[in-house]
């Protein structure tokens, strides 16, 4: 679930760079034009300071509502998730951070911090399988793009459009699927069991908390849950494929219909 969702509001300012618009595709660029005007390519970033924010101008903004940008952000800890608990077929077995996955099933404060640290580069090298530690600049820019909440920006920066996470997200995964295609950790398939969550030993003696044990019970292989995508590659097309869905016109359905039909050689779906 999205953090301003949770709360019912806007997320609080935090310290922290903004990145810059990410670049399009070519193909994207070519069936897409009219996007690449809206959010022009540009590698300038700033560093949002909270200190700097207008009291009376937050003030006399428009109040809180579920935005599309919202939606966008519950896919990404989606996204996030499975890359923590995929196990790749025969691999060696490696337990999921701790720290890590308390931040990824935490509150909004939780999860706030968490994309902090994901933002900042500051990824453990168990957030997920090695074998799919490819994946984590990915996450590290995905999180990047939601470390500011747009309502904090000010108009006319095109972050600030509600459309504009939406819209980062689908170039940065094209990107990344063009970019990675064809490589061994796209296209091996996932165990049909999760990872397990490290034993921390707690005051109590306890090895696991009581969430952490339910957790391992849900997702025991008796429980007969799997992951949903057989592969990294499937994963992220389906994120892709969803990017494209959450865009609000019917023209712009119409369009992204084109590029998923028309670039299907891009990603090799089993």
């Amino acid at each position: 679930m999205a953090r301003a969702v949770e709360r019912g509001e806007h997320v609080p300012a935090v310290l922290g760079f903004v990145p810059g618009i990410p670049e399009s595709p070519d193909r994207y660029a070519e069936v897409h034009p009219d996007r690449v005007k809206r959010f022009p390519n540009s590698v300038e970033e700033f560093l949002f300071n909270p200190d700097g924010i207008d009291e009376s101008e937050q003030s006399q903004s428009k109040g809180w509502r579920h935005e599309l940008e919202h939606d966008a952000e519950s896919v990404f800890w989606l996204f996030l998730y499975w890359s923590m608990v995929a196990q790749p077929e025969k691999g060696l077995e490696e337990t999921i951070h701790s720290p890590s996955w308390g931040g990824l099933l935490g509150d909004s404060r939780d999860r706030h911090a968490f994309v902090r640290t994901l933002s900042d580069g500051a990824l453990p090298d168990h957030l997920t399988h090695s074998f799919y530690k490819p994946l984590h600049p990915l996450i590290e820019d995905l999180a990047a793009i939601l470390l500011i909440d747009s309502h904090h920006l000010k108009a006319p920066d095109p972050r600030k459009d509600t459309f504009y996470v939406t819209e980062a997200f689908q170039r940065l995964i094209l990107k990344f699927i063009i970019e990675n295609r064809g490589k061994q950790f796209m296209d091996r398939p996932v165990e049909k069991t999760f990872r397990q969550v490290e034993r921390l030993w707690g005051p109590d003696g306890r090895s696991v908390t009581n969430s952490q044990a339910a957790d391992s019970a849900n997702r025991s292989v008796d429980s007969g849950t799997c992951p949903v995508c057989g592969s990294v590659n499937f994963c992220l097309f389906l994120l892709l494929c969803l990017r494209v869905r959450l865009q609000a016109t019917d023209e712009d359905v119409d369009i992204a219909d084109g590029i998923v039909t028309h670039n299907t050689e891009m990603v090799d779906v089993q």
